[in-house]
């Protein structure tokens, strides 16, 4: 055996970081690299031999009295010498080549060992998560993100509690204890920042050991703040969507960011229509300042109760008591208002007040109406007695009829105040509207050509037979007419039409019609309108915006007659100018 046959190779070992698609390469060059060396069971075998040898020679030593010696009886005593340097270097061989493969394997590990680390920190730094590592008194040993505008540098060795708000910090505390203690993994979530502008971070905890032993705790820190604000969208949602009034949010510039159906329903919008309102658009334009005023009060108070004019998409006006509320909405400050029509709680309040007043005015004229009646009751004796003794005096008498017929006005007059409080007592019986409109139209016409207003029925009920008294109806009609005609004459343009191709200055139309199980009576005019001021009083007693002499008891007769007959007045404007008044009463 020669020792020019064995041949130790060494190859350099690459120390530079790989890529993850070097990866499989290195590992065959490091593989290849170790087994460069003498396998571990061939330098096993050889020191099994030697053992084997030494026990051998020991034995046989003892036989002979250590004067025999085996291999040099085998070889013979020249060859002896050169047999023990072979060993020396075949043996210096064998354990150097074992050496150099527990070098390449322990390099081998150590770049793996890099290789790890690098890439562990190259995850750490690159996470988008906070990723901290705390002892078990809560000092922070590592960070790899900046806190608090803090470096990771300056970060580590402050504790871990004092960058969470006073009232989580129990929580904490007591979550990274439990870690130290059962190893096991907990959590809680925290809230930071304003309420208008809060943020959610999810804090897991989770043991970091060595062996058995847990040595740190890991916290790592997600903003969870877009999964609570689709949590906090679906509640709003669920909100909405259950609520039975009308719900609509904005935003401090007034533009609307979510509604529920109700509104929408309500206003006449679609939902993407809605969306591009601004509030201030929805509302009438004298009222934007109260609006205004109201909202700024929300953002001081929180909370507020007011009335609210909603405006359709058809542009009619809708009365609303809101209740507003300032909330945070997605993170975000804004409006959120529930709206509730009060359409028809305002008109039994304004019917509620308009009783009162009527009654309290009611008894007042039956007051005066005894006081009044009685002198004239005698009176009117006294002219007859006078008529009965100068029957042939004929100035006399057309004198005293002047006076009677004096006397038959201020009667009608009292009778017209009795009446605030209580409708005439006139029989109920059935009747044909149609009919009476007819009638009473015929009693005015003269009227109504002397001062150039011309007017048109439109009798289109097919069922105009109802329980009524003729006299009553006919009462409104003929008020409302009156009122129509007044209203005609003392506009601006009335002149103006005569002076023109016009050959009358107004017109009236009377439209009759069938609503369900309702009898609709429409009187509409050509004249200026009610102001929107005088609006919700027209109704009230002695209430007259007439240049000329007026009671004002018209109208509130009017009311008190229809509401005696389980029915309804309603006043309003048409778009093209002129009032309207619509009678609905049960078929």
């Amino acid at each position: 055996m020669n020792a020019s046959t064995f041949k130790l190779t060494k190859s350099p070992m690459r120390l530079r970081p790989l890529e993850s698609s070097d990866r499989a390469k290195f590992e065959t060059i490091a593989d290849t690299t170790v087994r460069t060396g003498l396998p571990d069971s061939m330098v096993l075998a050889v020191i099994s031999l030697a053992t084997i040898y030494w026990l051998l020679d020991s034995i046989l030593n003892v036989f002979f009295s250590n004067n025999f010696n085996l291999i040099a009886e085998l070889v013979g005593p020249d060859l002896y010498d050169i047999y023990l340097r072979v060993i020396v270097l075949c043996l210096f061989i064998m354990f150097g080549s074992h050496a150099q493969s527990v070098i390449n394997k322990l390099k081998v590990a150590k770049q793996k060992l890099n290789e790890s680390e690098e890439l562990w920190r190259s995850l750490v730094a690159t996470a988008p998560d906070m990723i901290t590592a705390v002892d078990h008194k809560g000092i922070i040993r590592f960070i790899n993100q900046d806190i608090a505008e803090l470096p990771p540098e300056k970060a580590i060795g402050k504790s871990f509690y004092q960058f969470l708000p006073q009232e989580y910090r129990y929580l904490a505390e007591e979550c990274i204890e439990k870690v130290f203690q059962t190893g096991e993994t907990e959590s809680f979530e925290v809230r930071m920042g304003t309420h208008m502008d809060s943020k959610w971070y999810t804090y897991r905890i989770g043991a970091l050991r060595l062996g058995r032993k847990v040595i740190a705790a890991t916290i790592i820190s997600s903003n969870t703040t877009e999964f609570k604000q689709a949590e906090e969208l679906a509640r709003y949602k669920e909100l909405l969507d259950n609520v039975a009034e009308g719900v609509f949010l904005f935003n401090p510039k007034g533009r609307f960011i979510e509604s529920n159906d109700r509104i929408l329903q309500s206003t006449g919008y679609t939902k993407a229509e809605f969306l591009e309102q601004n509030i201030t658009k929805i509302v009438e334009t004298e009222h934007v300042p109260y609006v205004e005023g109201m909202l700024e009060k929300v953002t001081q108070e929180k909370e507020l109760r007011f009335e609210l004019n909603i405006r359709t998409k058809s542009g009619s006006v809708i009365p609303n008591e809101v209740n507003c509320r300032y909330v945070s909405y997605l993170g975000k400050p804004c409006f959120l208002c529930v709206a509730r029509d009060i359409t028809e709680t305002k008109l039994l309040h304004n019917q509620l007040l308009r009783s009162e007043r009527l009654a309290a005015t009611g008894q007042l004229a039956a007051s005066i109406a005894h006081e009044i009646n009685s002198p004239l009751q005698g009176i009117t004796a006294l002219l007859s007695v006078i008529r009965m003794k100068h029957a042939k005096d004929e100035d006399l008498l057309k004198n005293i009829d002047l006076i009677k017929s004096a006397f038959v006005s201020i009667r009608n007059t009292v009778r017209n105040l009795i009446d605030l409080n209580r409708p005439g007592q006139e029989k109920k019986q059935p009747m044909d509207v149609n009919q009476v409109i007819e009638n009473t139209v015929a009693l005015i016409r003269s009227y109504l050509k002397k001062n150039m207003v011309n007017i048109k029925l439109n009798l289109a009920a097919e069922t105009s037979n109802i329980n009524a008294s003729p006299q009553q109806i006919g009462q409104v009609i003929m008020n409302l007419i009156n009122n129509a005609v007044d209203s005609i004459i003392n506009s601006p343009d009335f002149h103006n039409n005569i002076k023109g191709s016009h050959s009358f200055g107004g017109e009236i139309s009377i439209d009759t019609d069938n609503r369900g199980e309702e009898f609709i009576i429409t009187v509409k005019d050509t004249g200026p309108g009610v102001s929107k001021n005088d609006m919700d009083s027209i109704f009230d007693p002695f209430f007259t915006r007439k240049k000329t002499l007026g009671m004002g008891v018209g109208l509130s007769i009017c009311h008190g007659i229809i509401e005696d007959h389980k029915g309804t007045i309603i006043a309003d404007n048409l778009a093209e100018g002129g009032a309207k008044f619509t009678i609905s009463l049960p078929l």
